[in-house]
């Protein structure tokens, strides 16, 4: 896939995942599941890690998040 598009991807995956968490957290967790099972270890990881970056940053007040 495009290296551009991978990354597009990726931060709407992000920017899902932490909407999907708010409002039910199985969802969160099963779609992360989904892309292991597709993609790996690695892009699920790095679909996590990012996630709990962002959600950090979004308590901390240091990132809005204007979709949710």
């Amino acid at each position: 896939m495009n290296e551009f598009f991978e990354e597009e991807r990726h931060r709407c995956e992000v920017r899902t995942i932490i909407r999907w968490r708010l409002q039910d957290r199985n969802k969160a967790i099963d779609y992360i599941e989904l892309v292991r099972k597709k993609r790996g270890d690695a892009a699920a990881n790095r679909l996590h890690k990012d996630a709990v970056d962002q959600w950090t940053k979004a308590i901390k007040g240091t990132w809005w998040m204007p979709w949710v």
